[in-house]
Order: structure tokens, then C-alpha cells, then sequence
């Protein structure tokens, strides 16, 4: 589809989803649809704040990451100055590709085509024959590398390509106060450790996305085994309990999973989890200590995990946080990054034993990532399917629920852990982006 105009069909089966969303239901087909995925590229990627990179991939001047917004590549780097810029990876010239790796440092790019040169921070410095080509006609002002709109929350850069989009703050909404369990692990945060695991899957972004905002539901069947051999601090039958959260109206969601006399901040270094104590608001602290799992997604494609993970089984675990973006690159095809996020006060040794489980179990070759990819990859397939086109999936888990007015935290929040409101939540304000409300 060339305009924003999508076909008379899909608009009117988009305000047929929407409806069908607050009934809990929603259709099979939106997870492998090339219409879906074309309008999604459009009204979705293209206006929400979209998730770039942590700062502490690019801590030095010079230092860039490549990375994607809808189907643009853009260069993210910090310039002389020590700021952030996110620009275009398109000379102006003839628009050629201006970098063509996915990380490294440089203080200017040149085009392997012409030879135009640009400062990284975007201003165009160089063209050859100047004097002798172009005569004057050229004001280098005029000629640098498209902008894009960028922000940053506790060392997360997003950018947005969408003028008119709120703040990033207002686009968070209040989530911030559960992203700081991942993001302020100790009084000086939390940094990458090491480049992403970076993969192609045949599995739509969807499933994903939806499946880190809170779906405990699948994890005694799907990663019995862990259970079963004492991978995790908890059991199917207390597996369910905790706390499903979400921002009405953002899109964003956690599930925090709660074992009945699970220690405070168990898995974390004593000192670390006294840093939190310190740095961290009551309610916050309130919420973390008791927290198991915390699995979540910023809207649209970023999502976490943190977990106690027992390296050896039957011992104590050890925390890990997975970040993770899920890049749409067709309908039912989705480019993976998975980070692992450790606290910067940590020492070197906690470092590696979080860096070990994660890799163990989430990573790209990790073991429950297996296990989530074999079936996310047969959902994605199914739902492209013919008779999937008239089939809807039932949403309606907790739909009576009621918040619970003792916690302290923002947003919606219900009980138990293992429920469908998260998921209504995402799917709504995707719907409000596809209806083109947003």
C-alpha cells in the first residue's frame, strides 16, 4: 500500500478488532498478514517512540550502533559533543547506504559512492569537486543526514518519527516506575553487558511482544522442565500467583510473579539489594522486594525479563535480565535483539554468573528461548493459514477482575499474575494506532 489509505476491507476489519477487544477477542490472522504488517509499518512504527539502544552501548565519543525504525536504518551515535543523535543511514546525495556496519566508532561517515562526508552527528562537511561541480549551489547546511527525534529514560534512547508524538514521558505514562527494576539495579544503574544476540525468526512480533507483557500462563507447560529439575524458585502450583500491571491507554504491561516466602531481593548480591533499598521509592522497593519474575513490554516492541535462575538446580539462583526488541521485518518474520543487563556496581563476578544464566536460558541458544521460539514459530505459521482468517482467540481471563486497591504501584493491577488484562491492554492501544486514532 503506497498511502496511509489502507483498503476499505482492512479498515473496516480493524474497527471490527477493536470492538472485539474490549469483548476479549481478537483474530488469529493479525500475526501473519501482509495487510496488517503493511498498515502496522505506517501507523504504528512510524508515530510510536520506538526503542534505539542503551547508552552504555555507545559510551564513547564516536561510538554508533545501527539499528531500525519501521524499515529505516538509522545510525545511532554519540558525537563529539558527547550527544546522542539518531540520523538516517541515506546520503543525501544518491542515497546510499552510509554505514554499513552494526557497530563501531568513527567521527565522520563517507559515502563509498561519491564521497560525500558527514560529521556523526549528521552535518554534511564534505563534497567533493565543490568549486569545481557545483558552482556555490550547494549549501552544505541544507544536505545532512535526516534527523530523528530522540529521548532517553535511565539509559534507554528511543526515537519517534513522528513530529507531533507526545513526550517521552507522557508516552511512558508512570511505566516508568516498574521499568526502574531493570534499569536501576543499584545506585548507578544498569549497563549491556556485551553486544546484543542479534537473529532472524520466523515468528511474528505479536506473539512476542505479547507473551513478555505478563503471560505467566504458558510457563508451567512450555518450560515444565525447569520446575521439574528445580531451574526456578517457584512451582506450578504457586506459579500463578503475584500481580498483573498495566498503563490504560499506553499499551504497556508486567506481569510480577510472587512465591509465598520468597526472601526480599533473593538473587541479588546483599549489597546490591541494599543500594535498591536506598535508591529505589517505598512503594518501589515495597513492590521489587517481593517480586519473583518481572517479564514486560514497552509498547510496541521492547520487553524485558528478570528472574532467579539456579544454574545448578536446587540451589540458590542468581538474577538475570534479558532486554529484548523485536524488529518486524514481514508479516510472521521478526529480527531479534536480545541483551543482557547487569547492575554497573556489580562486581565482575556477579557479572558473569548473571551473564552465564541468562545465556543459558534466554539468550538466543538458551534453553527456555527454545522453547518459547518452537511454539511462537507454529503460531505464527498457523495464523497464516486460510481458515485462520475467520478464527479469534479468547481473551477473556480476568475480565471481572477488580484492581487491587492496597498496591502501591501505578496503573491497573490485578491478581493473579496469570491473567489477560495485560494483553487486552496491548492489543487496545495497538488498535487505537491501526484505527488511526493515534
Amino acid at each position: 500500500m503506497a498511502t496511509d489509505s489502507a483498503g476499505t476491507r482492512t479498515e473496516a476489519g480493524l474497527e471490527g478488532i477493536r470492538d472485539g477487544i474490549a469483548q476479549g477477542r481478537f483474530p488469529a490472522h493479525v500475526f501473519n498478514d501482509r495487510e496488517i504488517f503493511d498498515t502496522e509499518q505506517r501507523r504504528v512504527f512510524s508515530k510510536a517512540w520506538c526503542f534505539l539502544a542503551h547508552e552504555s552501548e555507545i559510551p564513547n565519543r564516536g561510538d554508533y550502533v545501527t539499528r531500525y525504525i519501521a524499515d529505516n536504518n538509522l545510525i545511532v551515535a554519540r558525537a563529539e559533543s558527547g550527544e546522542i543523535h539518531a540520523s538516517l543511514n541515506m546520503c543525501r546525495h544518491r542515497g546510499n547506504m552510509m554505514c554499513k556496519s552494526e557497530m563501531g566508532n568513527a567521527s565522520h561517515f563517507r559515502c563509498s559512492y561519491h564521497g560525500w562526508v558527514y560529521k556523526n552527528s549528521g552535518e554534511l562537511v564534505g563534497v567533493p569537486y565543490m568549486k569545481e561541480g557545483y558552482g556555490g549551489r550547494i549549501d552544505k547546511r541544507d544536505w545532512g543526514l535526516v534527523k530523528v527525534r530522540t529521548d532517553t529514560y535511565a539509559g534507554l534512547v528511543f526515537g519517534t518519527l513522528d513530529p507531533d508524538a507526545p513526550t517521552l514521558e507522557e508516552y511512558l505514562g508512570g511505566f516508568q516506575f516498574y521499568l526502574d527494576l531493570y534499569l536501576k539495579q543499584g545506585s548507578s544503574g544498569s549497563e549491556v553487558h556485551g553486544p546484543p544476540d542479534h537473529w532472524v525468526t520466523e515468528t511474528d512480533w505479536k506473539i512476542a511482544a505479547e507473551n513478555f507483557s505478563g503471560d505467566g500462563y504458558h510457563t508451567p507447560v512450555a518450560h515444565q522442565f525447569g520446575f521439574n529439575l528445580g531451574y526456578f524458585a517457584s512451582s506450578g502450583s504457586t506459579h500463578s500467583q503475584g500481580w498483573a500491571a498495566s498503563i490504560p491507554g499506553k499499551g504497556h504491561g508486567i506481569g510480577l510473579g510472587h512465591t509465598p516466602g520468597f526472601p526480599p531481593f533473593a538473587g541479588f548480591p546483599e549489597e546490591l539489594a541494599e543500594e535498591m533499598r536506598s535508591s529505589l521509592s517505598p512503594e518501589q522497593v515495597e513492590v521489587f522486594s517481593q517480586t519473583r519474575t518481572a517479564v514486560g513490554t514497552v509498547f510496541p516492541n521492547l520487553s524485558f525479563l528478570m528472574q532467579p535462575f539456579s544454574i545448578v538446580p536446587g540451589e540458590a539462583g542468581v538474577r538475570f535480565v534479558t532486554m529484548r526488541l523485536y524488529h518486524p521485518i514481514g508479516p510472521g518474520r521478526t529480527e531479534m535483539y536480545s541483551w543482557c543487563l547487569v547492575p554497573k556496581d556489580a562486581s565482575d563476578e556477579y557479572k558473569q554468573e548473571a551473564y552465564r544464566a541468562y545465556t543459558l536460558a534466554f539468550a538466543q541458544a538458551g534453553t527456555f528461548e527454545q522453547d518459547d521460539l518452537e511454539n511462537w514459530a507454529r503460531v505464527t505459521r498457523s495464523a497464516g493459514s486460510t481458515m485462520a482468517r475467520n478464527i479469534e482467540f479468547p481473551y477473556v481471563m480476568g475480565m471481572d477482575s477488580t484492581p487491587d486497591p492496597d498496591f502501591p504501584g501505578p496503573g491497573h493491577v490485578v491478581t493473579p499474575y496469570v491473567n489477560d488484562s495485560n494483553f487486552r491492554n496491548l492489543w487496545s492501544r495497538w488498535s487505537e494506532y491501526m484505527t488511526g486514532r493515534v
